[in-house]
């Protein structure tokens, strides 16, 4: 019996419904971390400042600190000459000195400004004499000083809710005295590989059988994202009842589940029939090249994206739809990934309907030129398309394809 995928959806229709279909179906918990186990979680409130930053006036460079109107006229061939009060460092505060006229305090960056003065000299400008000072440089008022609160003041808000967590953001949540920060725990991913002809990486391979490359390929990719946490269940042959309990305890036990494998037309792709029986389909296939069975489901009230069990076909889908309804779910910003214009070496055709991920290679030409270079071996499970490529370009459903020397956005891995 012959079973088809149905109408295929567009790639931003599928993101669109994955993320309306899911969204409601994932809750995370709330939990605290500290600044130092924070990162890659997702803050769940504002985080506000209780502190001005800097708390003082401080030094922006190493030098003295001075009164500006002292320095006026200042050249190397009239210096002006300063009595040196004392040495400050960032550890001092304001009033440890108090500048007047003729007076100076030598200071390190981030030191705090002694009262009275209102400017700083760099040491280039300057020549210590004993317990005096030449001054070869005018300065005006506020000349190397970074003012209280420049950085930021106290209430402002910090890192937004829905902030994935970078290294800079759990920094200047310490700064402002923070040691924990509400977060939302990691999204957790179950993987299941689907398929009779599947054998795990390290063992002997038997006529008509192939490695699990491409479950490796979505539980690393996943892991990438930085919010999420994944298992991986193992392989499963094409056999419904064993399928079946594996996926039903990763549904048990995560979030959201992907399944690779079994999301073709053929009669031994049972996961379809499991969806069928058990659950609802969001979408079945969307039109894209590679990845065109993607497709995505609710089995007992939790979400289950279905890829390809062909890896390069499995990327695409992760890239093109997973990441994205992922990025949504969570309301997070989506990185802004590195894009580079080139010119293409060679005519590179797509089907109208439909949009194509193209695996290329950049290369630099002896007129400085940037060459886009199409891989040339086609299928969705080339995965050398992957490694020996650096980015790909992407071919929209209103393009029939783009001719040897067109100018191509290219997305950097």
């Amino acid at each position: 019996m012959v079973k088809f995928l149905g109408s295929l959806i567009s790639v931003d229709e599928a993101v669109e419904k994955a993320t309306k279909a899911f969204k409601d179906l994932i809750e995370l918990r709330v939990v605290e971390k500290t600044v130092w186990d924070a990162l890659y979680y997702v803050s769940s409130e504002d985080v506000v400042a209780l502190i001005d930053q800097p708390r003082y006036d401080r030094s922006a460079v190493d030098g003295y600190a001075v009164i500006s109107s002292d320095t006026t006229g200042a050249s190397p061939t009239n210096p002006a000459i300063l009595r040196v009060k004392g040495y400050m460092s960032p550890s001092s505060t304001p009033d440890e000195y108090i500048v007047k006229n003729g007076e100076a305090v030598e200071l390190t960056t981030g030191s705090p400004l002694p009262l009275g003065a209102d400017a700083v000299v760099m040491y280039e400008d300057t020549y210590r004499v004993g317990d005096e000072v030449e001054i070869y440089k005018s300065v005006p008022s506020g000349a190397n000083v970074a003012k209280k609160g420049e950085d930021y003041k106290k209430g402002e808000v910090l890192v937004k809710k829905n902030t994935l967590l970078k290294p800079w953001h759990l920094s200047i949540i310490a700064s402002t005295g923070i040691n924990t920060v509400k977060v939302f725990e990691k999204m957790r991913i179950g993987i299941i590989a689907s398929g009779s002809e599947l054998v795990e990486p390290g063992y002997k391979l038997d006529k008509g059988q192939i490695y699990n490359s491409t479950s490796v390929l979505v539980k690393n990719y996943i892991e990438t994202l930085g919010f999420t946490t994944s298992k991986y269940y193992g392989v499963f042959p094409d056999e419904k009842e064993a399928l079946k309990e594996a996926l039903f305890k990763a549904l048990r036990e995560n979030h959201l589940v992907i399944t690779t494998g079994g999301t073709g037309v053929s009669d031994e792709d049972v996961i379809r029939d499991i969806v069928d029986e058990y659950g609802e389909w969001v979408f079945r296939g969307v039109a894209m090249r590679p990845g065109r069975p993607t497709s995505a489901a609710i089995i007992n009230d939790k979400p289950v994206f279905l890829l390809s069990g062909y890896p390069v076909a499995a990327w695409t889908g992760l890239e093109a739809i997973v990441s994205p309804t992922l990025y949504n779910i969570l309301d997070l910003e989506k990185p802004v990934k590195p894009v580079i214009q080139g010119v293409l070496a060679r005519r590179v055709p797509n089907t109208v309907g439909y949009r194509s991920y193209i695996r290329v290679t950049i290369r630099i030409s002896s007129d400085n030129k940037v060459i886009v270079e199409p891989y040339m071996l086609k299928g969705s499970g080339v995965l050398s398309s992957l490694v020996k490529t650096n980015g790909y370009i992407i071919l929209y459903e209103n393009v029939e394809g783009y001719e040897k020397g067109s100018i191509v956005d290219v997305i950097l891995y």
